[in-house]
């Protein structure tokens, strides 16, 4: 005889396998973005409190009219879907050595700005480098050359190709990010004399790395509450009539 159902020992609840694998796989998923949200925003301490990572500083002291650096276009290929202005910031930064006189910089492109750089006596790299992704950014420059005579025909704050441009007997900071073509970064006295002294720096962020762990966190929450939700609780049976 069996025992009174009174007496029956309770049998375990059985977990389907479809509810099994299904709280696994949020397990999974919710660990993995849960991760990436944690990394990131560990990450995003090191930058500055806009979200800027800074490269080294490079000292500008030249007996030219103008200190001027080509830069290629900024490659954008593998999250360009979401937007330029979404992946990628570039500052240009100068910091003015010599007060008593006005620094200008300005940003343009090889096609409009090159014929008045070749019109005067400026300084250029023969080779360098600059590096700005998420969490680093570099500048890297070995030797210059001179190369022109005479000093500018006309000022440069008169010229009309720049895409930004700042004047400044203390710190210039432009963001401009250069897409497309070959741009030219230019540094000169606003009044076109010689003698440019100067330290330079480029900055970077990646806005969309300061948005997505505020994404990630909670995500990640959610779903590994969700497999534990699976795994945990029974769903009531209702009764049919």
């Amino acid at each position: 005889m069996g025992l009174p159902p009174d007496q029956q020992k309770p049998q375990k609840r059985k977990i389907s396998k479809t509810r099994l694998i299904g709280a696994v796989v949020l397990f999974i998923v919710g660990f993995l973005v849960l991760s990436a949200g944690i990394s990131l925003f560990i990450y995003n301490q090191d930058t500055e409190d806009n979200g800027f990572v800074y490269s080294n500083i490079y000292p500008v002291d030249s007996s030219a009219h103008a200190f001027a650096l080509y830069m290629n276009a900024y490659k954008i290929s593998t999250w360009g879907w979401l937007g330029a202005e979404n992946i990628a910031e570039m500052q240009f930064i100068v910091r003015n050595k010599n007060p008593s006189k006005e620094l200008f910089t300005g940003v343009a492109t090889t096609q409009q700005s090159e014929s008045y750089r070749q019109s005067f006596r400026c300084e250029f790299p023969t080779f360098w480098t600059w590096n700005a992704q998420p969490y680093w950014a570099e500048i890297n420059i070995n030797t210059t050359l001179v190369e022109g005579q005479d000093a500018p025909a006309s000022l440069p704050d008169a010229q009309t190709f720049w895409r930004i441009s700042a004047k400044t007997t203390d710190t210039a900071v432009m963001t401009y990010l250069p897409l497309d073509q070959q741009h030219i970064w230019f540094i000169m006295n606003s009044d076109g004399s010689s003698d440019i002294t100067a330290d330079i720096q480029i900055g970077f962020k990646s806005p969309i790395l300061t948005i997505l762990p505020l994404v990630f966190l909670p995500l990640g929450i959610v779903l590994c509450a969700g497999g534990a939700a699976m795994l945990f609780f029974k769903r009531k049976n209702i009764p049919t009539i």
